[in-house]
């Protein structure tokens, strides 16, 4: 045998015999889909899992039944536009980029940008390898601001760049990737239009936002993906079609709106409050379904949340009838429990042990560092917030807050920290900034009934010793106490 080819044997048996002594290499984990799902406005008691009895929620019911639901988990603000921030840039709001829901200008489409170095969860992942998209409202800038999503490491966006826009579901156009489409046969609305919205239209928005995200899914279930889904409901307006609110109506004595200022007018407004919270439940069961068709439901990891407190009530809705807080006072705009509290839910088959509970405490700005983490991506060094990744995959090391903070500019300005069973809370800050904060025990007083700031001084103290510290001054100086 010529001495090259009976090295090659050599070598070629060697390798043989060497692979068969050594132990199996495991494949290196694949990194999972992450999707993100966001409604706006409901409360933490709107949906079954958290309490809801007159609200059908089967498919978020299962959810937590299929995951771990959360009992502590709080939102990054009371008002829409710097929860998503928080969200986004896992920062609280002492020092995230947007701190108010203001406007870019009066009277114009979209809200105040984002810093341009704004680092985003999105950018993180992208630069993991995962593709990005975010169907449904952004609220935080604009393209001509170099504020939309696709300035922040999103490759697709889908649905309202502008709050305000938000308030309709018919509305004349829906933004794609920059570009305004307009939807044949919806009534004219501007933002800042003066007079209540119609109540229907042809083109329900919410619809062609689920449908937008499941054509998303379906284009890009090689992962990894991560999907942002940022629906609108139940955000008033009360707009729903026929079909969703026929399963409601009659149900219970009504009390017609017929003399709404911004929003639009209904007959029955606490079965259009429900049926918009059914029907969006009914698009997560079918993206669940479709997940499961596509055979990456197992490698994919889902959250389910809201952006803030159920709202006062407005134009129709019933926050009282339907124990839209749970029983926590306060509602959006406030800092008290029911303003700030949120439904969270993690699902992640195989992972995440199915019909969990946890009373971690934590907040929207946890959600970057976790699903780094989980995605093996590099996370923000100036991040707020902790990963949750081991209270979700049953590990030990979880690490536990010091405080948590939040901060709210409207209405005279406030603040608000927890910190272990503690929560203080501080209103009319502009006016006076050093006033002693209310102090409760959410242990022993969970709907912040009593404050006993003045039996325990030195816990008052140390609250507003956080807050003080929490703060630091903004880019934008009317965010600046």
């Amino acid at each position: 045998m010529p001495r090259l080819l009976l090295s090659l044997v050599c070598v070629t048996v060697w390798t043989a015999l060497a692979a068969l002594a050594e132990p199996a290499r495991s494949e290196s984990p694949r990194q999972p889909n992450i999707v993100f799902i966001l409604a706006d406005d409901l409360g933490v008691g709107d949906v079954g899992c958290y309490g809801q009895t007159k609200i059908k929620t089967p498919h978020i019911d299962r959810l937590a039944a299929e995951g771990m639901r959360f009992t502590n988990f709080y939102a990054g603000c009371s008002v829409c536009a710097p929860s998503r921030c928080t969200l986004m840039t896992g920062k609280h709001l002492g020092h995230a980029t947007v701190r108010d829901n203001m406007q870019r200008k009066p009277g114009e489409e979209g809200q105040h940008p984002m810093e341009p170095q704004t680092v985003t969860v999105a950018q993180l992942l992208k630069g993991a390898g995962y593709q990005t998209a975010i169907v449904g409202k952004w609220g935080l800038g604009m393209p001509g601001d170099r504020s939309s999503p696709l300035d922040f490491g999103f490759d697709h966006h889908y649905g309202y760049l502008c709050q305000g826009m938000a308030h309709t579901y018919y509305p004349p156009y829906l933004w794609r990737d920059n570009r305004q489409e307009p939807l044949e046969g919806n009534p004219p609305y501007a933002y800042g239009q003066k007079g209540r919205i119609e109540r229907s239209g042809k083109v329900y928005s919410h619809d062609l936002m689920a449908d937008d995200a499941l054509h998303w899914v379906r284009d890009h279930q090689e992962g990894p993906f991560f999907l942002y889904l940022a629906f609108t409901v139940p955000h008033v307006s009360l707009q729903v079609p026929d079909d969703s609110l026929a399963e409601y109506r009659g149900q219970w004595p009504e009390t017609p709106v017929t003399d709404s200022k911004h929003y639009s007018n209904h007959d029955t407004p606490r079965a259009a409050y429900a049926a918009m919270i059914t029907r969006m439940d009914r698009d997560i069961g079918r993206l669940m379904a479709e997940l499961k068709e596509l055979g990456i439901d197992e490698n994919t990891l889902v959250f389910f949340a809201s952006d803030n407190g159920a709202v006062f009530p407005l134009s129709g809705t019933d926050p009282e009838f339907f124990q839209s807080t749970a029983g926590l006072r306060g509602f959006k705009q406030d800092l008290y429990e029911g303003g700030i509290r949120t439904p969270f839910i993690a699902r992640w088959p195989g992972r995440i042990e199915a019909g969990t509970t946890s009373d971690f405490v934590g907040a929207f700005w946890d959600v970057m560092p976790t699903l780094c983490e989980i995605a093996g991506a590099p996370t923000a060094k100036d991040t707020d917030g902790i990963s949750i990744a081991p209270t979700l995959l049953g590990r030990q090391g979880q690490k536990q807050h010091e405080y948590l903070y939040w901060e709210y500019h409207s209405g005279g300005g406030a603040q608000a920290v927890r910190f272990g069973d503690w929560k203080a809370v501080r209103n009319q800050v502009k006016k006076n900034p050093d006033s002693a904060p209310e102090l409760y025990n959410l242990a022993d007083d969970p709907a912040e009934q009593t404050n006993i700031a003045d039996k325990h001084p030195e816990i008052a103290a140390r609250a507003a010793g956080y807050m003080k510290a929490a703060h630091t001054p903004s880019w934008e100086p009317k965010w600046n106490f």
